[in-house]
């Protein structure tokens, strides 16, 4: 059962998975990896003086844009004087997903030339029909966003959040497996280990002395931001590890049997390969799985079988899908494909009803608040099947 991590649903006297437990105790209570991985982001920047310089000038450079239309379309119009597409600052907060953040990053380090020159007027003492105010926190902004090292350490930023927007996106896939997460969360946390040595693609950009042709300040002051980064990936890749333990071990980890990739290449290892987890799955479902008419005591020997058929051919092993292995094999190993159905339908993420509550949302606004519940079913569904079609179409795009 998905969580989002509410008290009300896991707590553990009254929340929601405890009720259920008491005379299901098969049930599992899975809190949503995706918003694992945006507390573990928050836990690990918490304390960090540096990040927190970089929200502080990321919220003041949207709202000193988005409260004023004077200075949103003259900093429209110094991208186009330099011949650039206009990149507004982006707002960060309000959400919960890391990829927000981003996004207002990668328009702060492509738009920065333009982001420069119109601040530059602006702070200008020559500057006409700018407010004493407007021109002070210009001052500031300008100030701030040539230092070096706040460039750098936004570059470094950039860097780590492509990775973690990229393991949020894979968390938030309606058909990711737990075990498919793990591994993406394992993937993940060896590239951000390498930052710890080795500089990302947008950090190579920002480490010279001038950036899109703005001279930085301060530029031989790196000792706090060599302190900062490596504070920040210790940090996250300890929070990452305590969030996600409980993927790591027990119930959870067993379900490692359903991701092809990390099935063993050869069929020469896969003799063992999985009978522990095979076991700790069928003790734990056993009382589900007998209720549905499943044979548990023929699972074993299925589970044998099973290997045995799907390393006849190691070379399409990759490429496999469970679909074609229920069509293949549903009469050979049925008892086997039961549990694995079950384990397939464990949500390692809420992403999916999140989707729900905002179709919802959509289709029942202020103007539709007279709705009855059956036009409100199929406008509903209606909406869902469109979204799920135009995801479609950009995959095959």
């Amino acid at each position: 059962m998905g969580t989002d991590g509410a008290a009300v649903m896991t707590g553990a006297r009254n929340g929601v998975v405890s009720k259920l437990k008491g005379d299901r105790a098969y049930i599992i209570g899975i809190h949503c990896m995706a918003h694992h991985l945006e507390l573990s982001f928050s836990d690990a920047m918490r304390s960090n003086a540096m990040y927190q310089k970089v929200e502080d000038l990321l919220c003041g450079l949207y709202t000193f844009f988005h409260t004023s239309p004077l200075n949103r379309a003259n900093l429209i119009n110094s991208f186009q004087a330099l011949g650039q597409q206009p990149l507004l600052p982006t707002r960060i907060g309000g959400t919960r997903w890391v990829g927000h953040l981003l996004c207002a990053l990668d328009h702060f380090l492509r738009g920065y030339r333009g982001l420069v020159q119109h601040l530059e007027q602006i702070q200008s003492p020559d500057a006409q029909n700018v407010r004493g105010v407007q021109q002070a926190k210009a001052r500031k902004y300008y100030s701030t966003i040539r230092e070096a090292v706040i460039v750098r350490f936004c570059g470094f930023l950039h860097d780590t959040l492509t990775h973690l927007s990229s393991l949020s996106t894979c968390l938030e896939r309606s058909v990711v497996t737990i075990a498919e997460a793990h591994g993406a969360l394992c993937s993940t946390q060896s590239v951000l280990e390498k930052y710890k040595t080795r500089q990302g693609p947008m950090m190579k950009a920002t480490v010279a002395d001038c950036y899109e042709g703005i001279t930085l300040t301060r530029a031989d002051d790196n000792k706090a931001l060599i302190s900062s980064q490596k504070e920040v990936i210790d940090r996250l890749v300890e929070n990452m590890n305590h969030r996600f333990q409980d993927a790591s071990e027990g119930i959870l980890h067993a379900t490692k049997l359903v991701s092809f990739t990390n099935w063993p290449q050869s069929g020469d290892e896969e003799a063992d390969f999985g009978d522990a987890e095979l076991e700790t799955l069928v003790d734990h479902f056993k009382p589900v799985l007998e209720s549905s008419g499943v044979m548990v005591e023929r699972i074993p020997d299925q589970w044998t079988a099973l290997k045995s058929l799907m390393y006849q051919e190691p070379k399409s092993l990759p490429k496999m899908s469970w679909i074609a292995v229920n069509r293949r094999f549903q009469h050979s190993c049925p008892d086997l494909l039961a549990l694995f159905d079950l384990v397939l339908s464990l949500p390692p993420s809420t992403a999916e009803c999140e989707r729900g509550f905002s179709t919802m949302k959509q289709v029942k606004t202020d103007w539709r608040s007279n709705l009855n519940p059956r036009h409100f079913q199929i406008f509903s569904w209606c909406s869902c099947v469109l979204q799920r079609s135009g995801t479609m179409t950009q995959m095959r795009l």
